[in-house]
């Protein structure tokens, strides 16, 4: 039978209350600042997040940066000059029996003088444990360079942000440049074609082909093996293209980078779940409100209305 004492009435702000609660306090991560954290203090990472973490910009646009890049290479280098050691060595473990029988057979075979031969078995293991422990100490040291490297950029995100965003300006507003002048350039060589077509038909008259306004004079192969059309492409539509092309290069950033970049439209309760009491809900619900009663004002259908505002409190 329930208790009636013991039963809870969960409001939206009690439910987030009772989640914190079991969920604990959550830890604040922050970035390690100053000297790089000790070996002893670093872990491997795993493959996936070590992968994540070499990820490297198409430009050396930072020295501190490239600096740091230079490190993780040297490291890299060293780690895979270890691990060819290893393999070298694992073979040498293999082998090691099989050579042993022989340098015994042929100590045999000439009278058992000298010393008999030892077995290199263990020396052999040995010097492959030796070589196991280089390749995990260095694997240890290019781990440790790379969370140097994330905290680097964390540190610094915002300054490079702002040099990678004027690098894209800089980029978009250069090739704008060029693609205005293409028109311009175009006539100066439809003029040397006409003249060209006109000298060597004097004094006849010259025939017409093509449409000069049309991109590769409206010929259907060029078009056709270029952009998959056999349609006929005004030039100037290419043009609005390219220019629409360098828009879309530097203003299309996808939704996790704009939002990052605090680009993104403010989030809704449409498109993510929300807690009743956040601030982008309580800011969507009132916006939701006054455009029910914007419609109020220029709608005389009270069903509408309604519906409106029961979508508000759902």
């Amino acid at each position: 039978m329930i208790d009636p004492d013991r039963i809870v009435v969960v409001t939206p702000r009690a439910d987030r209350e009772v989640y914190e609660q079991v969920s604990g306090p959550k830890k604040e991560e922050r970035p390690h600042r100053g000297h790089p954290r000790p070996p002893d203090q670093c872990e491997n990472i795993g493959d996936e997040r070590r992968a994540l973490l070499s990820s490297r910009p198409r430009g050396r646009r930072w020295r501190d940066l490239a600096k740091l890049d230079d490190k993780l290479d040297g490291l890299h280098r060293r780690l895979e000059d270890a691990r060819r050691n290893l393999q070298e060595a694992e073979q040498a473990v293999q082998a090691a029996p099989d050579t042993d029988v022989r340098t015994l057979a042929a100590w045999l075979s000439n009278g058992e003088r000298g010393k008999r031969p030892a077995s290199t078995v263990g020396e052999r293991e040995r010097e492959r444990e030796a070589c196991r422990l280089i390749v995990e100490a260095l694997q240890l040291e290019v781990d440790r360079a790379l969370e140097e490297r994330r905290e680097h950029i964390e540190r610094h995100r915002e300054r490079m942000v702002k040099d990678a965003r004027r690098d894209v300006e800089d980029a978009q507003g250069r090739l704008a440049a060029h693609i205005s002048q293409l028109p311009a350039l175009r006539e100066t060589l439809l003029a040397a074609r006409d003249s060209l077509r006109w000298v060597a038909t004097f004094p006849e008259q010259v025939e017409s082909y093509g449409f000069p306004l049309a991109l590769a004079l409206g010929l259907r192969e060029p078009v056709k093996e270029t952009l998959g059309t056999t349609a006929r492409v005004e030039y100037r539509g290419v043009v609005a293209a390219l220019e629409a092309d360098a828009a879309a290069l530097a203003e299309q950033l996808g939704p996790t980078v704009k939002e990052r970049l605090g680009l993104a439209p403010r989030p809704t309760p449409e498109d993510r779940a929300m807690w009743w009491d956040d601030e982008d809900a309580v800011a969507w619900r009132k916006e939701q409100v006054e455009r029910a009663r914007r419609l109020a004002e220029w709608s005389t259908d009270p069903g509408r209305l309604a519906a409106e505002v029961r979508d508000d409190r759902v």
